[in-house]
C-alpha cells in the first residue's frame, strides 16, 4: 500500500512539473560526483525529471569548475561532497559565484552542519529517492520563477569586468555588436567598447530569448536594430562594421530575412 501511495506521489509531482515547466525556463544543471555510478544516477534523474536540463558533469570540481567560468553560470550544481583534491565543502566557496543553487548529494549525513555553513540549498542523501529530488526541483523552478519575474528586464545586461566580483552595466538598446576575442569578449555600444572576460557563450546565454540580437558566425552577435544594410552574407552595420554570415549559421540567417523582407 505504501508503495503505492509512493507511485501515486511521483507520478503527481511529475504532473505538477510538467505544467509549473509550461511557464518556467527549465534548471540548467552541472553534475560533480567523483564515483561514476554517482553521475549516473544524478543524471538519470534529471533526464526523467521534468523541468531540468543537463549541461554537463564532472569527475572534479577543479574540472567543473573550470567549464562554469569558460561557459557561465547554471541555475543548479549537484554536487558530491566527499571527494579528492578539493571537496565539496571547499568547493562550495568557489561554485557560488557560478550557480544560483548548490545541492549536496552524499551518502553521509555528518556534513549537514557544514553545509548549513557553506550556505547550501539542499542537501539530499544517497541512494536518492525520486520523490525526494522531484519535490527538491519543484521547489527551485518556483524559486527561480520569482526570482526571474523580480528581475527581469531585457533592457539591462550585467557583465563580468576585470576584476573579481566587478561587474558592467550596459543597455542592450545600446549595443551594435558584440565580438569574441582570444580570451575575453568586446561588446560595440553606441556609446563605446566595453571588454568583459566572460567567454561568448555566457554571454549568449545572458541573452536567451532576446530576439534583439542575432548570432551570424562564430565569433559575432549582432543587434538586428543596428543593421544598416545587408549585401548577400555580408551585414554591414550602422557605424560601417561589416561581418561575413558563417556557412553554419546561414540557415537561421535566411529565416531571419524571410520573417522581416516586406513583400518577398
Amino acid at each position: 500500500m505504501r508503495d503505492k501511495t509512493l507511485n501515486i506521489r511521483k507520478i503527481l509531482l511529475n504532473l505538477v512539473l510538467k505544467g509549473v515547466n509550461k511557464k518556467l525556463m527549465e534548471l540548467s544543471c552541472v553534475v560533480i560526483d567523483d564515483e561514476p555510478s554517482g553521475i549516473t544516477m544524478v543524471e538519470d534523474l534529471i533526464g526523467q525529471t521534468a523541468g531540468t536540463a543537463l549541461r554537463s558533469s564532472f569527475d572534479n570540481a577543479f574540472d567543473a569548475l573550470n567549464y562554469l567560468h569558460t561557459n557561465g553560470p547554471v541555475d543548479v550544481v549537484f554536487s558530491d561532497i566527499s571527494m579528492p583534491f578539493i571537496n565539496g565543502i571547499e568547493a562550495a566557496k568557489l561554485l557560488d559565484a557560478h550557480c544560483r543553487f548548490l545541492i549536496f548529494i552524499t551518502a553521509h549525513r555528518d556534513y549537514g552542519p557544514e553545509a548549513f555553513e557553506v550556505n547550501a540549498d539542499g542537501y539530499l542523501l544517497k541512494p536518492l529517492m525520486k520523490t525526494r529530488f522531484l519535490e527538491l526541483v519543484h521547489k527551485l523552478l518556483k524559486e527561480k520563477s520569482k526570482a526571474d519575474e523580480r528581475f527581469k528586464d531585457d533592457r539591462v545586461l550585467l557583465i563580468k569586468g576585470g576584476l573579481k566580483n566587478n561587474y558592467l552595466n550596459v543597455l542592450s538598446e545600446n549595443i551594435l555588436y558584440i565580438k569574441a576575442l582570444a580570451n575575453y569578449v568586446q561588446i560595440y555600444g553606441i556609446d563605446g567598447v566595453k571588454t568583459t572576460y566572460m567567454g561568448l557563450i555566457a554571454v549568449e546565454h545572458a541573452l536567451e530569448g532576446n530576439r534583439a540580437f542575432l548570432k551570424i558566425n562564430r565569433s559575432t552577435i549582432i543587434a538586428v536594430n543596428k543593421i544598416h544594410h545587408i549585401d548577400g552574407y555580408t551585414v554591414v552595420m550602422n557605424d560601417e562594421a561589416k561581418f561575413t554570415v558563417g556557412k553554419q549559421y546561414k540557415l537561421f540567417f535566411n529565416e531571419f530575412l524571410s520573417k522581416r523582407v516586406l513583400n518577398p
